[in-house]
């Protein structure tokens, strides 16, 4: 920095891609601003909050021009320099206005311009002038006398350390006393950042402290006691140990059941031992009660847990203790990857396989590739856990890119699952459920177990539809039809839009032709749910799906029903399929899978076995065999057969052979520019002038490139607004990215219709 700097860079949630330059504010210098920190400025009509990122001793406007900041908000960079480096490459990979990015890595709370503090507690400490009175000056004041006097005493032992009330209130000493030496000038209060207990982000185990031992300098750390590791899983966790103080990617492929979490504790506790945090993420808040579990039992060590079911003040508390090194464990769904961490020891990202690490709006980053760019910033290892891997992290592991430890056997006396395949072509089906199915049911609930039902979408139908005329529920802002969702505490039953959340209430007769002869068509949780109820009445049915477990602690009591092991019905969605361990689940059946052997994604059939082997991984997690059945139109479809006799395992080298033929990732590298608005083409004739004015003349020069469309999206309207993309591919990362470094300027140039808007999404998850 120059030591003749006069002006503070600062950047703003803007998606203009520059930063700012401001003023000092009167008596203050340039180099009053810490990098990192942040501050209020004026931008237009507004003040927002911004974040130092510079100083310069010149700027390209003129100095007269320069507004000055309107206020310091932090005395100390509230973002190191590491994070601001990782923005700084995620705004550049991604092409997203770096200013914007910064703000992303903050809380809620923090991007508003609120207090770094979360929570608060008042703290008590003596005077100078109390030091200095007689021990007896308030013998006629007793109990005055005996607050004094324990200050007095806390204060010899620990110079300038303000008690907490709570701590004082249980000695016996009460606010009213203290407020009384206060008023004579013999103490003093503060407000001091403390972490709750009964803070829902952080979890604090069993309340025993976890205390270092001086005389062999070793942590004590465990409450349950460790399982028994089988040879793969001793292999996994040596291979871990001997990367810990180096980066490295390390893919844990273990099928489900295999111990996975085991040799994620095994390598935690080394990293804690070393006096360092770990980073684990997971894809779903509803793993998030049952890895907490997993977590608190074994190690007593505060714990920082970050899920969108936290309030701001609650995530501010789990980020900052994470920052401050107090919370030694860290567990979070996405975008807890921007957790600030002291001294960070390991990553762990759970079912790295899953789509919800990818952002699909704003700023589209991947959780995964961004904890891997954190991970070689500090110098740690990540681990990679799935039992169905992505293709590229298979073939970034194929080619060495990745380290590989596999665990191919159930851990315990577990045995993998019997898998049968359904035919229910030409049969009868009861509320999409087969004979041979409802038997299986009956039979497994009479002997003591559980059984699952898997349906890949919630609400109690997906199409309610007219038997006289074939009107149907459609969505007015999307091209998507409405799903019936059945009257929940005392509602009134609903139409919904699964996409833009529209809703209505359900019809009594056809809105066409006034028939009142309205039929459910299909299968939905709520559905499938109610009818397994009428069938099972003397078993609970417990649904879990989005509807079902929007409070805070919905999931978590669903889960702990589930896991008492009496017989009971189980009806989910995804929600059920990731992550979790049932030990009474002895049968799972899966309805309606033939939908995503024909998807348009090309990844649609890794998409589809890679649900179907999580799906599957619930059934028979003990000592006893589960059974899995699914029903199916098409059981002779190749990717089934394989499946059933090979697993996921048994599909990959074919996919990866597919994708190879049809130069697609990780064979080559996608970029997708989405434009969409109100009115019909705006979208496709933006992206047409895109596509054969600036991009086209720019591939002729580089010839790396390739454009595919534009096109409509497969949902080509959706709430409101028409949707279109145009892809680019390239099999060079690097031409890619510059070609589209090329476009941007020559989009945001470019005239356009009012209301259009178009972004970019580099590797994009969802390409239909």
């Amino acid at each position: 920095m120059s030591s003749t700097a006069n002006f503070v860079q600062v950047v703003i949630a803007s998606p203009l891609r520059q930063h700012f330059d401001y003023l000092p504010e009167s008596n203050s210098g340039a180099a009053d601003y810490l990098i990192g920190s942040r501050v209020q400025v004026p931008f237009g009509r507004r003040n927002m909050t911004g974040i130092v990122v510079g100083h310069s001793d010149k700027s390209d406007i003129p100095e007269n021009k320069l507004k000055a900041i309107s206020a310091k908000l932090d005395t100390m960079a509230i973002l190191d320099n590491d994070l601001l480096e990782l923005a700084e490459w995620m705004s550049q990979y991604y092409h997203h206005p770096y200013g914007d990015t910064v703000l992303n890595l903050l809380p809620n709370q923090l991007r508003k311009g609120g207090s770094t503090s979360a929570y608060t507690q008042r703290c008590w400490q003596i005077s100078h002038q109390g030091l200095g009175l007689p021990e007896d000056a308030l013998a006629r004041a007793p109990k005055q006398q005996a607050l004094l006097s324990h200050l007095r005493a806390i204060e010899l032992d620990n110079t300038d350390m303000a008690t907490p009330e709570s701590l004082l209130s249980q000695a016996g000493h009460s606010r009213a006393t203290a407020l009384e030496l206060q008023k004579k000038q013999l103490a003093e209060a503060s407000e001091e950042s403390h972490y709750p207990k009964n803070c829902q982000s952080l979890l604090y185990g069993t309340g025993k402290t976890a205390a270092v031992d001086s005389q062999n300098d070793t942590l004590e750390l465990q409450i349950d006691a460790p399982l028994l590791l089988n040879d793969e899983q001793v292999s996994a966790c040596q291979l871990i140990e001997q990367h810990l103080n180096s980066f490295e990617t390390i893919l844990l492929e273990g099928i489900t059941g295999s111990g996975k979490t085991e040799v994620y504790l095994r390598s935690i506790e080394k990293v804690l031992l070393a006096k360092q945090q770990a980073l684990v993420l997971v894809p779903e808040i509803g793993l998030t009660p049952q890895t907490i579990n997993r977590f608190v039992s074994r190690f007593d060590v505060p714990i920082a847990v970050f899920h969108s079911g936290l309030n701001d003040k609650e995530r501010l508390a789990a980020w900052t203790a994470a920052k401050e090194g107090f919370a030694r464990i860290v567990i979070g769904t996405r975008s807890a990857v921007f957790t600030p961490m002291a001294n960070a020891g390991l990553i762990i990202i759970d079912e790295e396989h899953d789509g919800s690490y990818k952002q699909q709006d704003g700023l589209r980053y991947s959780a995964r590739d961004i904890a891997i760019i954190r991970a070689r910033a500090k110098n740690i290892p990540t681990i990679l856990g799935s039992a169905t891997p992505s293709l590229e992290t298979l073939y970034n592991a194929q080619t060495n890119k990745y380290l590989h430890a596999i665990l191919q056997q159930r851990a315990g006396n577990a045995s993998p699952p019997e898998v049968e395949l359904l035919d229910i072509r030409r049969q009868q089906l009861h509320e999409g459920l087969s004979d041979n199915a409802i038997a299986a049911i009956s039979d497994t609930l009479r002997n003591g177990q559980q059984a699952m039902v898997f349906v890949n979408r919630r609400g109690f139908a997906p199409l309610l539809m007219c038997h006289d005329c074939g009107w149907y529920g459609q969505c007015d802002h999307c091209d998507a039809r409405l799903t019936l969702h059945k009257s929940m505490h005392g509602r009134a039953p609903e139409l919904r839009c699964h996409h833009c959340d529209y809703r209505c209430q359900a019809p009594t007769r056809c809105t066409r032709c006034q028939s009142s002869k309205l039929m459910n068509v299909g299968q939905g949780t709520q559905r499938s749910s109610d009818a397994l109820q009428a069938l099972f009445p003397q078993y609970p049915v417990i649904r879990i799906d989005r509807d079902t477990t929007q409070g805070k602690q919905a999931m978590g009591e669903q889960i702990e029903i589930i896991n008492r092991g009496e017989p009971a019905i189980l009806v989910g969605t995804q929600m059920l399929a990731k992550g979790h361990h049932f030990p009474a689940l002895d049968l799972v059946i899966v309805l309606d899978i033939d939908q995503g052997l024909y998807n348009p994604d090309f990844r649609g059939p890794e998409k589809t076995v890679q649900l179907l082997t999580q799906v599957a991984g619930r059934a028979g997690r003990e000592s006893k065999a589960g059974k899995v059945l699914i029903q199916t139109h098409l059981p002779e479809h190749p990717l089934l057969q394989i499946w059933q006799t090979d697993g996921y395992q048994g599909l990959i080298e074919s996919l990866l052979s597919e994708r190879s033929l049809r130069s697609l990732p990780p064979y080559s590298h996608l970029a997708l520019i989405r434009a969409d608005s109100q009115k019909p083409e705006q979208a496709m004739q933006f992206l047409n002038v895109a596509a054969k004015t600036y991009a086209a003349s720019l591939i002729a020069t580089n010839g790396q490139c390739q454009l595919i469309g534009p096109m409509a999206a497969v949902m080509e309207k959706r709430a409101g607004r028409h949707r279109a993309q145009l892809m680019i591919k390239s099999e060079q990362r690097k031409a890619l990215h510059g070609l589209i470094n090329q476009l941007i300027p020559e989009l945001e140039r470019s005239k356009r219709p009012s209301g259009l808007r178009w972004s970019i999404d580099i590797d994009p998850q969802d390409v239909i």
